[in-house]
Formats: structure tokens, C-alpha cells, sequence
């Protein structure tokens, strides 16, 4: 399969997978590249089926083969969801402290939460003064003031995920940092740091912010 081949089927998978979440009632607590890897599967089974009673080509949209991998879809993302539900609760139930083992599950969502909370922060309120030209967010990215990936908060975030993830004593052996078990004596710090340094490393690596000559460039071509 081609590059351009396998970015379709997960493009596909992703919308199938979506389409399946939106017909299962309730919310589901499954993340977005498992509801991919739903809807992939969800598709292939669907398009195997519907050849197989014969309604795969017809003419214009072939509804009934959406509708099978729709269904497929809704299916998979109960059985996962219902699975991973259970599997989840059995680990807390069977911990000697629920108390501690909740607490540490929600210690190790600050791990990436962190991080990036800092980045936000010290672009909004820092770099740009929490002003922000939400005209220009949506621009083409060649024509855009803003640029378009921002490698420099990519890198702070990274950085700060890191350093957070030495200072963290998280739910599994993983998630528990050296400096946090070694010289931490067990104590985390890891959404402090994760802030501080992502926060940081963002202002010192330079921000993006908005070059007055280029943005005044941009809209005298609007």
C-alpha cells in the first residue's frame, strides 16, 4: 500500500470511527487513534460484507455499505468502550488504596496537560499580551502572520513533558520519575514543572508572535 493509500484508509477510519461514536448513546472514554483504528476496521469488514450480499457498487453513494460500517463502527466502539470500562475499574478495585491509585491516574493526566498549559499561557498572557487576531488564525499558513507550525512551542512542550515526567509519581513504574522516587521521596511535582519549564523554554526559544510588518503586508492583500 502507497503512503498516500494508508493516509486515506486512516482519514477513512477516523470518519467512520466518528460516525460510530456519534450513534452509540452516552460518552464513550476511548481515544481518538483507537476510534481510528475502529473505524479502519469497521470499514473493511463493512465493505467485505456488503460485496459479499452484493450492494458494494451501486449507483452514486453506496449507502448500504456506509450504513454496515456505520453499524460495525457503533458496535466496536461499545465493545471497546464497555471493555476498557471494566478492565479499568477491575485495576482500581483490586489496588490496596483506591484512593491512591485515582489520585495517582489523575496525576499522570497532568503529565501531558501541563506542559502545554504552559506553553498557552506564556503565549497568551506573556508573548502576546492576551491579544490575539483571530482573522489571521485562519489564513492560509504562507499567507498567515502567524506562520504555520510553530516548532518552537513543539519543542517547549516536549521539553517540559520531560522534565515533568522526572519529577512525577504516577500510577504505574513508567510514570514515576528518578528525581520524584530517588530524591523526592515520593512527592510530585511534575505539574509545576511541566508549567514552569514548558512556559519558559517557549519565551526563551522565541515567540511567535505577530510581526507588525507582516501582518500589515497581510491585510493590504485582503
Amino acid at each position: 500500500m502507497t503512503v498516500t493509500g494508508i493516509i486515506s484508509a486512516l482519514i477513512v477510519g477516523l470518519v467512520i470511527g466518528a460516525l460510530g461514536r456519534l450513534v452509540v448513546p452516552g460518552k464513550q472514554s476511548i481515544p481518538i487513534w483507537l476510534t481510528m483504528v475502529i473505524g479502519v476496521v469497521a470499514a473493511l469488514l463493512g465493505t467485505v460484507i456488503a460485496r459479499a450480499i452484493g450492494v458494494a457498487d451501486t449507483d452514486g453513494v453506496d449507502w448500504t455499505e456506509l450504513l454496515f460500517q456505520i453499524v460495525l463502527a457503533a458496535i466496536g466502539v461499545a465493545l471497546v468502550a464497555g471493555i476498557v470500562g471494566y478492565v479499568v475499574t477491575l485495576y482500581f478495585i483490586s489496588q490496596p488504596s483506591f484512593a491512591k491509585a485515582f489520585d495517582n491516574w489523575m496525576i499522570s493526566l497532568l503529565l501531558w496537560m501541563s506542559p502545554w498549559a504552559g506553553v498557552v499561557m506564556a503565549d497568551f498572557f506573556i508573548a502576546r499580551k492576551s491579544q490575539i487576531d483571530v482573522a489571521e488564525l485562519y489564513r492560509e499558513p504562507d499567507r498567515s502572520a502567524y506562520g504555520d507550525v510553530n516548532w518552537g512551542a513543539i519543542i517547549a512542550f516536549v521539553v517540559g513533558l520531560v522534565a515533568g515526567w522526572s519529577v512525577e509519581n504516577g500510577l504505574v513504574p513508567a510514570l514515576q520519575g528518578p528525581i520524584a522516587t530517588k530524591l523526592l521521596a515520593g512527592a510530585d511535582l511534575s505539574w509545576l514543572v511541566g508549567i514552569v519549564v514548558a512556559g519558559a523554554l517557549y519565551l526563551a526559544l522565541g515567540r511567535r508572535t505577530e510581526p507588525a510588518r507582516m501582518a500589515q503586508a497581510v491585510r493590504g492583500g485582503r
